[in-house]
């Protein structure tokens, strides 16, 4: 019985070696006497409507097709293009049926492509150089000789291995190229879907990808054709389903696509994203549109780290910078690693709303304030290259916006950025119960930044807002405040000592913590009492305000004013951001049969003291600089 199976397995393999051997001897017969060269140049130039030219030896292929093999082969491109071929090929394996060479007939049941260098082009007039005549429908030319009609052409496969494709826009004046293409490709004929799956590696990092054609010819002819591609690589994995007009090579569709970092992306595909930090892992799904070197999306969810969103926006590119544009519902919003460079802070770390943190926060806990007045400002160099990372013109609609401390519950607003300058048009503000609006500026094009600010806040929570905006939560109340601010600087010291413009502050139904003015004016000889200046003290005040004129980082006013329930108080003063001092002279208006006594608050912040100013001293030192100031900044 084993001797049997031996016998037999022998006689099976020694039939197919056999029938092999016999199949290559007819192939090699019907070769040599065959124009094969000129067989298989006249069958791709019909089913092209391009020259074939082959340099290169011609010859049988045992290896890996029974077939024909040549050399050192040219497709031609078209007529002024930019490469010398469409297609240039060191080798070409044609696997090809034997009983049509009977007939004088190539019919090709696999073709295998060794290091193609394949040139897709565009000119100025967008036209693409990879159309092919006889998939649009043309009728190829005759045969000039012999006279031998070319086979009715047919591939069930082909293959490229180790190959390189590139890409040039001549209306952009810009390409790509990509290396080791390595893929296979099923086309029973040109009026049948095509798929191609396979590798291909793209500076340096390789994608695998899944495409499928519902009618390749169509898509050869220039036709639109629907597609679905899948692409997977460490950088992106995304799937489209959509449709393809290869006349303009414009994509309309479905996507879906992922990544771990938005900014190794943008490098990788030719876009760097520079300065800033962050927009590392993101999502967006969609319908995309892809052509003219822009990508619009449109009812579109993204996310990008800790931002989500939504809306219809377009990325493109601007002077090799990426471009964004459209208009966007943001869920969550950090404006911060924007203006300041530096990466948003995890969702753990961030700070619940609420008042300033202490003056000893840890650094990285959270942004600086551009003014904090429990601490001495910065002489750390500002960077704001955040704003070159990429060009902007957007119309922003958010949920929670969070600008350095300060928190928005709502916001409407249009956001420019342009290669290093910022202006955000503040149409609607929701923030601290009350609301804002105005206009916001950064321009960091040159070493010296410039800012400008005209903004207005009204009916908001002042203790909770001056608490997050400058780190002041000793005022009570609800309040209006106005900035017409402009500086400049390289530091946050030369910002604050080059600040001026105007100031205007009110605030009703509140309290000043930390001292009683209405016992001061009473008794001032007992100012320094803990009851009168200590934490848990009060000046309750039916209203607060004043207007300052700011120059040179110091804010000057002659209308302050206090109205408690027993008092008035109007007063003169100083607040100088630089020296971090406060120069004031406040004169109470007693009710009739009331005592009440002018006094001074002067010193730094952190140690105010108390004085009578029944002399007035500290107004005829005072008041002339007010002056100084107020004209100083209505120069400017």
């Amino acid at each position: 019985m084993k001797n049997a199976w031996v016998r037999w397995t022998v006689l099976i393999a020694g039939g197919l070696t056999a029938a092999v051997l016999a199949a290559a001897g007819a192939l090699f017969f019907l070769v040599s006497r065959l124009d094969v060269r000129g067989e298989i140049e006249r069958a791709v130039e019909t089913a092209t409507g391009r020259d074939l030219t082959i340099s290169g030896a011609v010859g049988v292929s045992f290896w890996p097709v029974l077939g024909l093999r040549a050399h050192d082969a040219q497709l031609a491109n078209v007529a002024g293009g930019r490469a010398p071929a469409l297609v240039a090929m060191d080798e070409i394996d044609v696997g090809v049926e034997l009983r049509p060479l009977l007939d004088r007939e190539v019919v090709v049941r696999q073709l295998l492509l060794r290091r193609p260098r394949i040139a897709l082009e565009v000119d100025a007039e967008g036209r693409p150089n990879w159309l092919l005549r006889a998939a649009a429908g043309a009728t190829a030319p005759q045969p000039q000789a012999p006279a031998v009609e070319a086979a009715a052409f047919t591939l069930k496969q082909a293959r490229i291995i180790d190959g390189e494709m590139s890409f040039f826009d001549a209306r952009r004046g810009a390409g790509w190229v990509i290396g080791a293409v390595n893929l296979t490709t099923s086309v029973v004929s040109m009026g049948k879907p095509m798929r191609v799956v396979g590798e291909v590696r793209y500076n340096d990092r390789t994608v695998a990808l899944n495409l499928q054609a519902a009618r390749f010819g169509a898509t050869m002819a220039g036709q639109v054709s629907p597609i679905k591609l899948e692409l997977r690589g460490d950088l992106l994995s995304a799937d489209f389903d959509g449709q393809t007009t290869a006349a303009s090579g414009e994509l309309a569709g479905v996507v879906n696509a992922t990544g771990p970092s938005l900014r190794q992306l943008a490098a990788w595909t030719g876009s760097p994203i520079v300065g800033g930090a962050g927009l590392e892992q993101f999502s967006v799904s969609g319908r995309i549109a892809i052509g003219g070197g822009r990508l619009d999306f449109s009812n579109a969810g993204f996310t990008l780290e800790r931002l989500r969103g939504r809306g219809d926006f377009a990325l493109s590119q601007n002077r090799g910078r990426p471009y964004l544009s459209g208009r966007l519902e943001l869920f969550d919003f950090d404006l911060n690693p924007l203006i300041s460079g530096q990466a948003a802070a995890p969702a753990a770390a961030q700070a619940a709303p609420g008042p300033a943190s202490a003056p000893g926060e840890a650094a990285g806990e959270a942004p600086p304030r551009a003014l904090d007045i429990a601490q001495a400002p910065s002489e750390a160099a500002l960077d704001f290259s955040g704003l070159k990372a990429f060009d902007a013109d957007l119309e922003l609609t958010t949920g929670a916006l969070t600008v350095q401390h300060l928190r928005i519950d709502r916001s409407v607003f249009g956001l420019v950025v342009h290669d290093g300058f910022m202006a955000a048009t503040l149409h609607e503000l929701a923030l601290y119960g009350g609301s804002g609006r105005g206009r916001f500026e950064i321009d960091a094009r040159l070493p010296v930044v410039r800012l400008a600010q005209d903004l207005t806040f009204q009916g908001v929570d002042a203790q909770r807002f001056l608490a997050d905006a400058i780190n002041l939560p000793m005022i009570e109340g609800r309040g209006e405040l106005s900035l017409n601010l402009r500086t400049q600087g390289r530091t946050q010291t030369e910002m604050i000592a080059n600040a001026d413009g105007l100031v205007h502050v009110e605030i009703v139904s509140g309290a000043l913590r930390g001292v009683d003015l209405g016992g001061v004016a009473r008794t001032i000889r007992n100012a320094m009492r803990g009851e009168l200046i200590a934490p848990e003290a009060r000046t309750r005040f039916h209203g607060f305000s004043a207007n300052f004129f700011v120059a040179d980082g110091v804010l000057a006013s002659d209308n302050l004013s206090f109205n408690t329930p027993d008092l008035a108080i109007p007063g003169i003063g100083l607040i100088d951001l630089n020296a971090r001092r406060i120069d004031m002279r406040l004169a109470p208006r007693a009710p009739a049969g009331g005592v009440a006594i002018p006094f001074s608050v002067r010193g730094p912040w952190a140690g105010l003291t108390y004085d009578s100013d029944l002399r007035a001293r500290a107004r005829t030192e005072i008041e002339p600089r007010v002056r100084a100031v107020q004209a100083a900044a209505r120069a400017r």
